[in-house]
C-alpha cells in the first residue's frame, strides 16, 4: 500500500501504526500466518523490475507498506482501524471472519 503517512511497524511485524497530520490509523493482520510481517520501503521500482520507456517520477514522502509472506497459499485479512479521538481501544471491534464465498451485503451481521 502506498501512503503519505509515517509508517511504524510494531516489533512483531504483524501490525503497523500510520500517522499523518496528527491522525493515526492502526493496520493489523487478523490471524496472520507464520512468517507474515509488515515492512516498509520507498516508493520506487526494484532493480529487478522492468524499466518503462520513460523514467518514473520521484515519489518524495511516499512510503510503501509491504506484507512479506513465505511461499504458499494463504487467507490473509488486514484490518484498517482509524484511531478516532474520544474513543478508547475497547471501542474498536474486529469484524467477524466471513469466507469469500459467503460475502453478501449483510455478511457482516
Amino acid at each position: 500500500m502506498h501512503t503519505n503517512a509515517t509508517v511504524n511497524p510494531d516489533p512483531s511485524g504483524t501490525s503497523a501504526t500510520l500517522t499523518l497530520d496528527g491522525k493515526t490509523m492502526q493496520v493489523s493482520m487478523v490471524m496472520p500466518p507464520d512468517g507474515a510481517k509488515f515492512s516498509t520501503s520507498g516508493a520506487e521500482r526494484f532493480n529487478t523490475d522492468v524499466t518503462p520507456p520513460a523514467p518514473d517520477q520521484d515519489n518524495p514522502g511516499v512510503t510503501v507498506l509491504i506484507i512479506s509472506l513465505p511461499a504458499g497459499t494463504y487467507n490473509l485479512q488486514v484490518l484498517f482501524n482509524p484511531q478516532w479521538s474520544g474513543m478508547s481501544s475497547n471501542d474498536f471491534v474486529t469484524p467477524k471472519t466471513v469466507a469469500l464465498d459467503n460475502w453478501s451485503l449483510t455478511s457482516h451481521d
